[in-house]
């Protein structure tokens, strides 16, 4: 964020390098003639419009943004109190004790 913050500030200052590094043509297209913002403004921004698996690839790849992703946090749907879909076939099947199988009526 740092990086983005002070790339902005050198196109704001009429330069087109930071750190001897060249900044985009997109960049310094979409920056010219914009207003200066603060640091902690650029953070609550991005904290604003970027996903929490988006910030996990950014800082530690891809493996971490398949961890945040919101479908693995979620219930599954129509889940009875043991975990397992309710249907016709199977309906506590595996919360029951002892006993035989039977196809439930």
């Amino acid at each position: 964020m740092a990086a983005v913050h002070r790339a902005r500030a050198a196109v704001l200052a009429g330069r087109s390098t930071v750190a001897g590094v060249p900044i985009a043509a997109e960049l310094v297209s979409g920056w010219a003639g914009v207003q200066p913002v603060a640091l902690r403004t650029l953070y609550r921004a991005f904290a604003a419009e970027v996903t929490p698996a988006a910030a996990a690839a950014a800082s530690d790849g891809d493996r971490a943004r398949r961890s945040k992703l919101v479908y693995l946090r979620r219930r599954p749907p129509g889940a009875t109190r043991c975990g397992r879909a309710t249907t016709r076939t199977c309906r506590f099947w595996c919360c029951r004790r002892a006993g035989r199988r039977s196809r439930p009526g």
